[in-house]
């Protein structure tokens, strides 16, 4: 009869235990001086946003084609790119690409099982504006957020990110992890006038 103590400690990383497929997701890492599409390994994490926060040292992208400013893909392929995290200031998925797992959040690794509150926000960044949706604690108002400093990719979902550059440059996400070291001002939607004008309504 095997008791409690019998069972083994799984590995996040995916260092032992039994063999399984790597599971992998599609994504967009996007910077000041790069734009670059691949597969990321999640290896046994559940969820993109927490993988990305426990990870230390580069983020290892496979089957990586570069990206135009717009999006738009390029001739340039490489199998695998090193890319270094304070050059990536948002990470992007498609509505698509985005797994149920991240959509269902009940609480995030820092601060489990706690309340969120979905809010709408404008975030700029040196190169971008981006809205939409983020899920505050119910105790936590706009100056606390920016204030915070985990996690360092913030999650946000149903993101518009229109380039600061081209005006014209809009793209789409279903999920964004922003990097917080490259936010330059924060605010709620609904304190912001001329939505219009931050791409919300653009298509």
């Amino acid at each position: 009869m095997s008791g409690w103590g019998d069972s083994q400690p799984i590995d996040p990383f995916g260092s032992s235990g039994p063999a399984e497929e790597e599971r992998c997701e599609t994504i967009e890492l996007v910077g000041p001086h790069l734009r670059v599409s691949g597969e990321i390994a999640l290896l046994r994490f559940p969820r993109l946003s927490d993988f990305i926060n426990v990870s230390v040292g580069y983020v290892k992208l496979t089957g990586a084609q570069l990206l135009r400013r717009n999006g738009d893909p390029t001739g340039l392929v490489v199998p695998e790119l090193m890319v270094n995290p304070d050059e990536i200031t948002f990470i992007g998925q498609k509505e698509a690409d985005v797994s149920t797992a991240e959509t269902a959040r009940a609480g995030t690794m820092e601060r489990p099982m706690m309340e969120r509150v979905p809010r709408e926000v404008v975030i700029f960044t040196a190169g971008h504006t981006l809205t939409g949706t983020i899920h505050l604690f119910s105790d936590m108002d706009i100056a606390s957020f920016v204030d915070a400093r985990d996690p360092r990719f913030v999650p946000m979902t149903r993101v518009t990110a229109r380039s600061l550059a081209d005006r014209r440059v809009i793209s789409h996400f279903g999920l964004v992890l922003i990097n917080r070291t490259q936010m330059t001002a924060a605010s709620l939607r609904e304190r912001a006038g001329g939505a219009d004008e931050t791409g919300v309504a653009v298509d």
